[in-house]
């Protein structure tokens, strides 16, 4: 995969106003720069209505990327950019940071690394899409399992997953009365035997 870093610049760091890094990322663009601001996107609850929003937040709060031509770099045009606060350096001097660090952000971000939305953990295969493959994927058939909810009239009974339905639930071979019986059950009532 080809990134949109343009690695025959030079690229720097700069630290904008609090919150605002749109703002800096905006103007720094609009006088002639490459800049990159590196984000993740979070799943938030909403307080009120409980339904989950998709937010974009800057990776690193107060900072960007700026690249700059290898010969002749215009920081002074940079610096009165409205929203930035200066360009990191030692001394009064930039610090460059190395354009394959920049370009290995921008491929992370692409890739999803940083983000905490459930599309991002199914990319990465930490989650699976649908409830059933979760389910299926924590509870394997032949798997033992423990009934751990109290309330359930089977609590403290151990099982054997025979397997999980199509709505997700976990059909296990309980012994009742001398004899292996299947009994459904959430999976939040269960837990692993081993």
């Amino acid at each position: 995969m080809k990134a949109a870093i343009d690695t025959s610049k030079h690229w720097y760091v700069v630290r904008t106003t609090v919150k605002g890094e749109e703002k800096a990322f905006e103007n720094i663009r609009k006088a002639g720069y490459d800049v990159y601001l590196p984000r993740r996107r979070m799943e938030v609850q909403h307080r009120r209505t409980k339904a989950y929003v998709v937010k974009d937040q800057p990776l690193m709060p107060r900072y960007l990327f700026v690249g700059q031509p290898r010969i002749n770099p215009d920081f002074y045009r940079l610096r009165k950019c409205d929203g930035v606060e200066g360009v990191l350096g030692v001394n009064g001097r930039p610090i460059r940071v190395s354009e394959y660090s920049v370009e290995d952000i921008y491929i992370a971000e692409i890739q999803m690394d940083f983000d905490d939305t459930r599309a991002a953990r199914i990319h990465r295969k930490e989650e699976l899409a649908s409830v059933k493959e979760n389910t299926a994927r924590q509870f394997p058939p032949g798997q033992s399992i423990f009934v751990i909810d109290p309330a359930n009239p089977f609590s403290e009974h151990a099982g054997v997953v025979q397997e999980v339905t199509n709505a997700g639930k976990i059909r296990a071979l309980m012994l009742i009365f001398g004899r292996m019986t299947p009994i459904e059950f959430d999976a939040k009532h269960l837990s692993s035997a081993a």
